[in-house]
């Protein structure tokens, strides 16, 4: 069986810290010239889509929109099929992701890594739509990852659980 398609991880694979690794842009193209399809992946829940492709791009990276596999558009992807009304308990940059979704429909309980929005007031809200019957669509279960800062931090998972 021929290989027809390759699935790359971004972070810590293509770049890490905003830079490409060494060699990773060669070997894309590579796999480009060698006819493969490819989809670059993500599992982070605080870039939104536009901005993670502008940020690959400015590494040099030849990719387009459809190539790239975000959490967040693959949930708006099911809430636009499904007819999910989405309560969002996400990272305030991630609300381009979800913008002109319809507020009526069956509720969809949406989280991911919310940051500081992980306050009492909106875990409960989101417990209570749980509670009420609303699909629930976890962007990630990660518990923790490296903030900027270089230390870890509490990821979504925890919230998730």
């Amino acid at each position: 069986m021929a290989i027809k398609g390759v699935l790359l991880d971004l972070g810590g694979v293509v770049f890490t810290g905003g830079e490409a690794l060494p060699g990773a842009i060669d070997a894309v193209g590579r796999l480009r010239e060698a006819g493969l399809a490819i989809r670059f992946l993500t599992n982070t829940t605080r870039t939104p889509h536009a901005a993670l492709l502008a940020n690959l791009r400015g590494m040099g990276l030849a990719i387009d929109e459809g190539e790239l596999l975000t959490p967040a558009i693959t949930a708006r992807r099911l809430i636009e099929a499904e007819g999910y009304a989405p309560h969002l308990l996400i990272h305030p940059a991630l609300t381009e992701d979800f913008a002109g979704l319809p507020d009526a429909g069956e509720p969809a309980m949406v989280i991911g890594d919310a940051g500081d929005g992980f306050s009492y007031d909106a875990l409960n809200a989101a417990f209570r739509r749980l509670e009420s019957g609303a699909a629930f669509l976890a962007l990630a279960n990660n518990r923790s990852f490296r903030d900027a800062d270089g230390e870890l931090s509490l990821d979504a998972g925890p919230f998730v659980a």
